[in-house]
């Protein structure tokens, strides 16, 4: 079994208490910490905590009711009691947070492994270990070798302890380059002013979850914006969730109600907030489960767009109407399937530019004559990227051969 050791010795620059007690996104630097550990594979929690903390024990008594497994210790004594010879232990000093890479790296089988770095003037903050490598704060070691910490003071710090523990063994080391680290292979919070530079890194480097110019120009540069205020409330992911599903129920009673371009201002302003909600839990603090919230959402959308175009049609028209819509929602699926050319991210389409298309059509009263333009530019960006497919793949064969 892996069980991670999560130090909560260190406190911040500021003295306002233990470094991973540092609010960072919608929880604090713990919380991703402890995520990092459970993708990594460990099945138990173990938290070094000289002093004991309402916050933390708080904490320990949320993951018991979720059903994890999780301890904190005082002293290095105490750790043995809670792991055998045949468990595998991955330690996380105070402030230290790893990044994908070597998350993945780590998830793998158990193997003995100090992550390090090459010594140099930027990496001070670091233990050194020798006069060429300092130690980057994780270690994956047997649990077996914690045997060999009983006798330890307990004034000496656990992290230095293990370190000497694993170069005494020759455990095989992980050497960082500098080029990873730039990249932020390994995140060092200290401070509430270092916690603050990784949100605005985190921020900067945030992926766009979809590439088309609505998205990218409009939706993304406001949800980073508010982000950090976001990120202050815990349960703000849940209430965004609740106020896109309200914000759909809306629309529908609106649409029933006859008045098209309330409800799709209504479903535009859910899509929006669950674009905020997405962008939340992509940060390692949230678990990554399905988007109950965003389908529930879709289905809506598409029964407003239903409603109202029932509403719109007259006898002749509403089966060719409802065929359109299919054939619309036939394009959207088909192009959210698969990697769209990346010449075409920009223009591809989606659900919430379709309900902005229809929100100017119903603006003059043509939600028809807009549903008919949707399908026919969701079909023709469709065409234009199995086009562009088959032709690099033309051109592949021909240079194999």
């Amino acid at each position: 079994m892996k069980l991670a050791l999560i130090s909560l010795a260190k406190d911040d620059l500021d003295g306002n208490g233990p470094i991973a007690l540092l609010p960072l996104f919608a929880g604090t630097l713990l919380d991703l910490q402890i995520s990092a550990a459970q993708r990594i594979g460990c099945e138990k929690f173990i938290f070094l905590c000289p002093v004991t903390h309402g916050a933390l024990l708080q904490k320990i008594d949320a993951m018991k009711q979720q059903g994890m497994d999780a301890e904190y210790v005082r002293s290095p004594s105490d750790l043995v009691q809670y792991a055998s010879d045949q468990d595998h232990m991955i330690y996380i000093a105070d402030g230290i947070l790893p990044n994908e890479e070597i998350v993945d790296q780590l998830s793998g089988a158990p193997q003995e492994l100090l992550f390090t770095v090459l010594h140099g003037d930027e990496y001070q903050e670091f233990e050194r270990i020798d006069l060429n490598q300092r130690w980057l704060g994780i270690v994956s070691l047997n649990a077996a070798r914690l045997s060999a910490m009983i006798d330890i003071p307990d004034e000496w710090e656990v992290g230095s302890a293990l370190l000497r523990t694993a170069v005494q063994a020759e455990c095989p080391r992980a050497i960082i380059s500098d080029r990873k680290m730039g990249a932020g292979a390994i995140a060092h919070v200290q401070s509430e002013v270092s916690a603050g530079q990784y949100t605005r890194r985190q921020l900067n480097a945030m992926p766009a979850r979809e590439g088309n110019f609505l998205n990218r120009f409009l939706l993304q540069p406001l949800v980073k914006r508010s982000l950090p205020r976001l990120w202050k409330k815990k349960s703000a992911p849940q209430y965004l969730g609740i106020s896109s599903l309200t914000a759909g129920f809306a629309a529908v009673i609106t649409a029933v109600l006859g008045y098209p371009v309330a409800s799709l201002i209504l479903l535009l302003t859910g899509s929006a907030a669950q674009f905020a909600r997405a962008a939340m839990v992509q940060f390692g603090s949230a678990a990554k489960i399905r988007d109950w919230p965003g389908l529930a959402l879709d289905l809506l959308a598409v029964a407003v767009v239903t409603i109202l175009l029932v509403q719109v049609s007259g006898g002749t028209t509403l089966a060719p109407n409802l065929v359109i819509m299919a054939l619309l929602l036939g394009h959207l699926l088909t192009l959210k399937a698969g990697p769209v050319d990346r010449r075409l991210a920009l223009v591809k389409p989606d659900l919430r530019l379709v309900l902005l298309v229809l929100l100017f059509a119903a603006f003059f009263g043509q939600l028809a004559v807009g549903l008919y333009g949707a399908a026919l530019y969701s079909g023709l960006i469709l065409v234009l990227d199995r086009y562009l497919v088959k032709g690099l793949s033309g051109k592949t064969v021909l240079q194999d051969e």
